[in-house]
């Protein structure tokens, strides 16, 4: 592909053998490999566009998640993760029930920009140590069924970041079109060891 320097390089070098002016196809070949140059950019722009805020939206997740399980690790608390279709947000466990976390800026709800949309797969429970094995950590069980409402105020996560450093294995898929309507894709991953990673690991 020929930069912008070199089309212009071109230019000048023509500049030089014709002193008296440019002949109709030297400026129809400047034209024609200066919109090449000008295409390769906007499809490149197009391409990258799309992924490139994925990538900035799953990051953010990430560094937030890091730093949500540290505190979980350093203060013994439970901590969890609510994802909607349009935003995730963290959640900690009082008195029987999960309270958002809406006193802190980084961690209140994070609603996705226009056209992004989250999806989760969750692979299982983080691993159970052998103090812990007969007993649930959540087993104060709502005596009634609750309502929407309640339900709203006091969402149940699907991931769980525990005190030990360790979380619900996850995927979670940050996923919006490019301007063909074909489908981008970034995926976060978590692991039970509270590892997380941009895409797979085997990938």
């Amino acid at each position: 592909m020929i930069s912008e320097a070199g089309i212009y390089k071109i230019f000048n070098k023509m500049a030089q053998h014709r002193q008296a002016g440019f002949t109709l196809l030297e400026v129809l070949i400047v034209a024609l490999l200066m919109g090449l140059v000008a295409s390769a950019v906007t499809l490149s722009i197009r391409v990258a566009g799309p992924e490139q805020m994925l990538k900035k939206q799953a990051q953010r997740f990430m560094s937030a998640t890091e730093m949500v399980l540290d505190e979980s690790v350093l203060s013994g608390q439970f901590i969890g993760i609510v994802i909607d279709e349009d935003q995730y947000q963290f959640v900690f466990y009082k008195e029987g029930k999960w309270m958002p976390v809406d006193q802190d800026r980084l961690l209140s709800a994070k609603k996705m920009e226009a056209g992004i949309t989250l999806d989760v797969v969750i692979d299982g429970m983080p691993l159970v140590q052998e103090d812990e094995q007969d007993e649930s950590w959540f087993d104060e069980p709502f005596i009634d069924e609750p309502s929407e409402e309640e339900k709203k105020k006091h969402p149940e996560p699907q991931i769980l970041l525990f005190p030990s450093g360790e979380m619900t294995p996850f995927e979670l898929g940050f996923n919006t079109v490019n301007d063909d309507l074909q489908p981008v894709n970034v995926l976060v991953v978590g692991d039970a060891l509270g590892r997380l990673t941009l895409g797979r690991v085997d990938e």
